[in-house]
């Protein structure tokens, strides 16, 4: 073989492997989208509460483009959703494993909550603190709130709902877990206040005036409880809600 058919040679075998390298790229961005497509068309599914479609347009996803995180943690999810903790606790360990960040560490920790492993939420939540830029700490910190509760450590658990409350101000959910988190441990004058201090400042509350109500009916001071009612149904446009509290209304009427 002379030089010169020999350049040509190496040539086209160069241009060949730019042709190939060129073409699987090509094929690879084309996958990546078709994969997010149907990853964006299985969640839209979730929040529309349509879980059967959810999992044919995630599992979809995850033929194409497998191990992927968001993916593979919209599927626990949806597991989560269809009651089968034990395979969401599998798709969660999955993303982690493949390099998942600080909101499916949070999501797994809700999990393990649920099913009363408070030691491996505390390790997974805290995992979830340490990336600054993760939007939902606020989240992280109830649930982390709600690991130490299990756990029986009301000091912890109240520090966790105050830091929620603090990062996130106009929250009520936080007030809410540390007011129960003071009923779980008979501490009701630190829940009725609590509760009292939400609606004052958000009457028609209706998860703060339940609770209150809860706690405080049979005790004698049925006259707060409808001061607190009468201001919720004149606050709520909800018919629905107004509906319950008329008829909670009503109830201690009755209960003299």
């Amino acid at each position: 073989m002379n030089m010169m058919k020999y350049i040509l040679l190496i040539a086209s075998i160069i241009s060949l492997s730019a042709c190939q390298s060129d073409a699987s790229k090509r094929l690879d961005e084309d996958a990546t989208k078709r994969a997010h497509l149907h990853y964006q068309l299985g969640l839209d599914a979730l929040h529309k509460g349509t879980v059967p479609k959810a999992f044919e347009e995630l599992y979809i996803s995850d033929k194409i483009k497998p191990n992927q995180p968001d993916t593979l943690d919209a599927i626990a999810y949806a597991w989560r959703l269809r009651g089968d903790n034990k395979k969401a606790e599998q798709f969660y360990k999955k993303a982690i494993k493949a390099d998942a960040g600080s909101s499916t560490y949070n999501n797994y920790g809700s999990l393990l909550n649920e099913l009363g492993k408070y030691d491996d939420a505390i390790k997974n939540l805290t995992i979830a603190l340490e990336d600054p830029r993760y939007r939902n700490q606020s989240l992280v910190f109830v649930n982390l709130g709600d690991a130490y509760m299990g756990k029986g450590n009301l000091e912890e658990a109240v520090k966790a709902y105050r830091k929620a409350k603090l990062l996130s101000p106009a929250w009520t959910y936080p007030e809410l877990r540390e007011a129960a988190a003071y009923t779980t441990f008979h501490r009701p004058n630190y829940a009725q206040a609590l509760y009292e201090t939400i609606l004052r400042r958000e009457p028609a509350n209706q998860p703060a005036l339940a609770e209150l109500i809860a706690l405080l009916k049979g005790k004698g001071q049925d006259n707060l409880l409808r001061t607190y009612i009468r201001a919720f149904i004149k606050a709520n446009p909800d018919k629905l809600q107004q509906a319950w509290a008329k008829d909670e209304l009503a109830l201690l009427r009755t209960s003299k």
